[in-house]
């Protein structure tokens, strides 16, 4: 190719070596080309910054409007057995989970149990990481299906953390799901959440997708899309796909289901469907000889029947 000068604007022009004017009158054309060329570029590429910007304003103010704050909400109480509050009874399952030598984060703790309340199963899990932690319980009724979700987050860091504690309370027995929310101010206030009856939960930690696991009953490469609630973060009701890919020998873990929602999020499970380690790194504490994190206080009370 030969060599042309390079114009990237109209004042490069003034800048360019002494031309014949027959020259000079050949590269104009060029010139404005060029000038057009990167217009249309920085317009485009503002254009799509712009764009971005407004997909995930939307994407968030879509599951804002879903959530409407109310005055209050009826108190459906603690979920029990023809009128009577089950006790947890047999153990189901337990597991221990700690973030492993492959994980970018050495210092997570999830111990998770599930116990068999008759006519309910009660699910208990309690995630530590120096930057905060989550005490979680789910009760679902004897086929898996979640009525009743509570979590108690705090930040150790923070002075006094059990009385700033953040509370969270959902409801799936109403329609629409209720929420009731302590603040770490203390302010008690109360939410409706649209979007349908959720059939599974997501929230903090790997253990509670079990549950899920365990009532969709897939086979390898056998998949189901159903409405979850996800409140990891800012609670949302959707449409998700629960993928179990072909079973493997993980060199860790021995053999596994794998199993794939999201798209993205892989966890491991037992012939059982107890989720016992994931894509990221967490692991089963038995098979780990890295050093214990220091255990966190739990900072005051852990009572998901009368709180918040």
């Amino acid at each position: 190719m030969g060599s042309k000068p390079v114009i990237d604007s109209v004042d490069a022009l003034s800048v360019q070596p002494a031309l014949e004017p027959s020259a000079q009158l050949s590269w104009l054309p060029l010139a404005k080309t060029s000038v057009t060329w990167h217009r249309s570029r920085i317009l485009a590429s503002a254009s799509s910054l712009l764009l971005l910007a407004l997909v995930a304003v939307s994407g968030c103010e879509r599951f804002k409007r879903k959530h409407i704050p109310v005055e209050t909400l009826q108190e459906l109480g603690y979920p029990t057995c023809e009128g009577i509050t089950a006790r947890p009874g047999k153990l189901l399952f337990e597991q221990h989970l700690r973030s492993g030598p492959a994980h970018t984060d050495k210092s997570i703790v999830e111990r998770f149990s599930l116990h068999d309340r008759g006519c309910q199963r009660t699910y208990h899990s309690r995630q530590e990481w120096p930057m905060g932690t989550t005490d979680f319980e789910v009760v679902y009724d004897a086929q898996l299906l979640p009525l009743r979700v509570w979590k108690r987050m705090t930040v150790p860091m923070l002075p006094d953390p059990g009385a700033k504690a953040e509370l969270r309370r959902y409801e799936l027995r109403s329609e629409p799901v209720g929420i009731k929310r302590r603040a770490p101010s203390g302010q008690i206030s109360f939410e409706q959440l649209k979007g349908g009856r959720p059939l599974a939960i997501i929230g903090p930690g790997r253990g509670v997708i079990s549950m899920w696991l365990r009532r969709a009953k897939l086979g390898e490469n056998q998949k189901v899309r159903e409405l979850i609630l996800d409140v990891r973060a800012l609670e949302k009701i959707e449409l998700v796909t629960l993928l179990r890919e072909p079973d493997m020998v993980h060199k860790e873990l021995g053999k596994v289901r794998v199993y794939t929602f999201y798209g993205r999020e892989t966890v491991f499970a037992d012939e059982h469907d107890t989720v016992i380690g994931d894509l990221a790194g967490m692991r089963p504490h038995s098979l780990l000889r890295t050093p214990v994190p220091t255990a966190i206080p739990t900072f005051g009370a852990v009572d998901p029947e009368h709180t918040p």
